[in-house]
């Protein structure tokens, strides 16, 4: 088995807009967006002053659902779960711009469930018969850092950009299967070697970026 298909699809799942509209009442934003690994968000924020303001979303995750075939077992990739932030962001001009500080509560996963019959390579051993896997990669809740333009306390329209990271370490990776419909010593074998490979090609990715795009408006 080749590098599983997760791996592969980091690079498009782990940045992208998001647009927002957003009312206020007391002072208090209340807007919702799409962001890619968010999916869906219901975000609130709410101006201490001029310069700072607290800025939280829960969002219900990315739809991202396909099949891949670029292993010798056939996959269907799902991602699982949002990522939910609680942010201060700093104005330092008064202005659009800022600077702000967080935490991600990170929910985020991708899944991956494969099958074949047939001759399947899986690590460094082949097999005779039907083998299923299931795979995972997640990635641990940890602080963020980022800057951007918009989201200002003045009243009125605004557009918003923001790029930052979330400092989340390596990910989890999990490998389990079966092969002829049972528990077998040597796929388990083969698996934990196919799982310390994806490892490595994983390890240099330590964070999620962020990138957010959007139209704000506050009362």
């Amino acid at each position: 088995m080749k590098k599983l298909v997760l791996s592969t699809i980091i690079g498009s799942v782990v940045a992208g807009p998001s647009i927002a509209l957003a009312s206020s009442a007391e002072g208090v934003g209340i807007a919702v967006n799409y962001g890619l690994i968010s999916g869906p968000a219901v975000e609130l924020t709410y101006p201490i002053n001029d310069l700072f303001q607290i800025r939280g979303a829960l969002s219900g995750g990315m739809g991202l659902s396909e099949t891949s075939s670029n292993t010798d077992i056939i996959y269907d990739v799902k991602a699982d779960g949002g990522i939910h932030r609680l942010s201060m962001d700093y104005h330092p001009f008064a202005g659009t711009f800022f600077m702000s500080a967080g935490y991600a509560f990170n929910d985020f996963k991708l899944k991956a469930n494969g099958s074949k019959t047939g001759v399947i390579q899986v690590g460094n051993d082949t097999f005779a018969g039907t083998v299923k896997v299931n795979g995972a990669m997640e990635w641990e809740s940890a602080p963020m850092l980022s800057l951007g333009w918009g989201n200002s306390p003045a009243e009125g329209w605004g557009a918003m950009f923001e790029v930052g990271a979330i400092f989340t370490g390596t990910a989890k990776v999990s490998l389990s299967g079966t092969y002829n419909g049972g528990q077998n010593d040597r796929l388990d074998a083969a698996l934990k070697d196919e799982k310390a490979i994806l490892e490595k090609d994983v390890g240099n990715y330590n964070f999620l970026p962020v990138l957010q795009a959007g139209v704000t408006y506050r009362f």
